[in-house]
């Protein structure tokens, strides 16, 4: 009994005391970021069409431009944590397989991002946003003196929190975490993610009341029209197209990326961060929709189809080469709202042939919608996550049917051109970097789970081991399976005094050792170097 109240104590203050807490300040932290962002993102439409109208504005454009670039390389040297990729660099946060200061990170994020969407870079705040949360998280578990084995827990908080603030969407908040972060599900981490999603979604409700704001993601304006059954033999084929294009648009990334890091990477960050800022500038003064992050620039005119064929072609082709070079030279942002907005152009382009062969222009919306949806679940490989927040920004559920047909022959695609997910492709570019003067050892572990240990009362699944730990036997007491070789299911429940024998692949043992111990108790075990 004292087992159980141990281990419901602990899930009280993780989820409703820290949790919440967490939730609350990134509330309120981002939501002051998400209003700054927007006041600077008028104010760059502004610039950009008063040096359109008055090319002798040009010289000053240009220094501005260069200005900037030279503040965000200063703020990156300083953090590179502020470096793009944001999402990418939270979840290795969450996992415990990059290292963070999360003062440091939090301060130099919230500035970079701030001067980067000033320059119109193609970026949005739902990377900044994620990685900001997970910072808040970081910061409240040291300064709150947490127990050191709620910190994984508080960042995975922290993270749906941010998340949630950023897209408006509460429930995809909660369901983003567990699938593209952690990669797995279990009661506790649900439990957690949705007290940072909830305590955060909240607060800001609260605040849109008091400000009389409105939150919405997407403004479907005209009469919302879904796609009859009769033309369901158009969603795989929407699938196809968009599973393909995912699978090149995250080759770019990748190798551009690659090349930025290793070919290039004697070249200074503020060449490389000037490079990207002036093309990005003469872009958009060229186009002015590729400025932003394209959310009301691009996504919302493509539902009301409010541009030409030819531009939507012209869009999708510069969108993709001013996202690939920001991505690349290593500045501020995320990629989430530049990953939907290559999918509605893309949707756009099918929209545009669809017609052409008979189909209605009123279920336009729909198309676009669903094309969007597509595109997003092939390219991050998330698509429960992707789903919810479709659904949850549209408010249209009706076209669940259609989105998922769409959404499943995109997947197939990916799969059969073993198509990497595009935040792993930046997070083991991240991890290498970071461990490339480092050796990894591979150890086997034997412990004992000691009294009122954190693990007590949980299933393993619940747990979040340190990074590249895996339980190869679990030996307990009064169990008529006392002997588990290789646990993969994770619904056996710890217990005191379980035997437990770790596999372990560290860059620092120790520091491995006193994660797991933290978990499990203090305790002296016994190390096997196998190489």
């Amino acid at each position: 009994m004292m087992k159980e109240k141990t281990s419901l104590n602990h899930m009280l203050v993780i989820v409703l005391l820290y949790s919440g807490i967490t939730g609350m300040i990134t509330g309120l932290f981002l939501y002051l970021f998400r209003y700054l962002s927007s006041l600077l993102l008028e104010l760059t439409y502004s610039i950009y069409l008063s040096v359109q109208s008055n090319l002798w504005y040009l010289p000053f454009f240009v220094i501005g431009l260069v200005v900037l670039a030279y503040l965000v390389s200063l703020l990156i040297k300083w953090e590179p944590h502020a470096g793009g990729g944001a999402i990418s660099r939270a979840a290795g946060f969450v996992r415990g397989i990059l290292l963070f200061n999360w003062l440091k990170t939090l301060i130099s994020t919230f500035i970079s991002a701030q001067l980067v969407f000033f320059a119109g870079l193609p970026f949005g705040i739902e990377g900044p946003s994620v990685i900001m949360g997970t910072a808040i998280s970081g910061g409240v578990d040291d300064l709150g003196k947490a127990h050191p084995a709620h910190r994984k827990y508080l960042l995975t908080a922290g993270a749906s929190a941010g998340f949630s603030i950023a897209t408006g969407s509460i429930f995809a908040g909660t369901i983003f975490t567990l699938e593209e972060m952690h990669k797995k599900f279990s009661f506790m981490l649900l439990s957690v993610a949705m007290s940072g999603a909830v305590f955060a979604s909240v607060t800001m409700r609260i605040l849109d009341y008091v400000f009389g704001n409105h939150t919405a993601f997407f403004s479907l304006t005209n009469e919302f029209k879904n796609i009859p059954f009769e033309f369901i033999w158009l969603a795989p084929l929407l699938g196809i197209g968009a599973g393909l294009l995912a699978a090149g648009f995250n080759f770019l990334i990748d190798f551009f990326g690659n090349m930025s890091a290793y070919k290039f990477k004697k070249v200074p960050l503020f060449v490389k961060l000037t490079i990207n800022f002036l093309l990005v500038g003469f872009v958009g003064l060229f186009v002015i929709e590729t400025i932003g992050n394209g959310h009301h620039s691009i996504i919302e005119p493509l539902f009301d189809r409010q541009f030409s064929f030819g531009m939507i072609v012209l869009l999708i082709v510069l969108k993709i080469i001013t996202i690939v070079v920001s991505s690349s030279s290593g500045t501020t942002g995320g990629l989430f709202i530049p990953v939907l907005v290559i999918g509605a152009l893309y949707a756009g382009i099918f929209n545009e042939v669809s017609i052409l062969i008979g189909l209605n222009s009123e279920y336009t919306a729909a198309i676009v919608l669903i094309g969007m949806s597509v595109f997003f679940s092939t390219s991050m490989q998330a698509p429960i996550t992707t789903i919810a927040f479709i659904i949850e920004a549209s408010l249209h559920p009706e076209t669940i049917i259609f989105m998922m047909v769409a959404i499943l022959a995109g997947i197939l695609i990916a799969e059969l051109l073993h198509m990497k997910p595009l935040n792993e492709i930046a997070l083991k570019r991240f991890m290498k970097i970071q461990d490339q003067n480092r050796v990894w050892n591979l150890y086997n572990v034997k412990a004992t789970i000691q009294e009122n240990a954190f693990v007590i009362g949980k299933t393993v699944r619940d747990i979040l081991w340190p990074a590249n730990t895996l339980i190869k036997e679990l030996i307990q007491e009064n169990q008529q399976n006392a002997s588990n070789i290789a646990v993969h299911g994770g619904d056996r429940v710890l217990t005191y005094r379980d035997q437990i024998l770790f596999q372990i692949q560290s860059f620092d043992i120790e520091r491995t050792l006193i994660e797991l111990q933290d978990l499990i108790g203090i305790q002296e075990v016994e190390i096997e170097l196998i190489r």
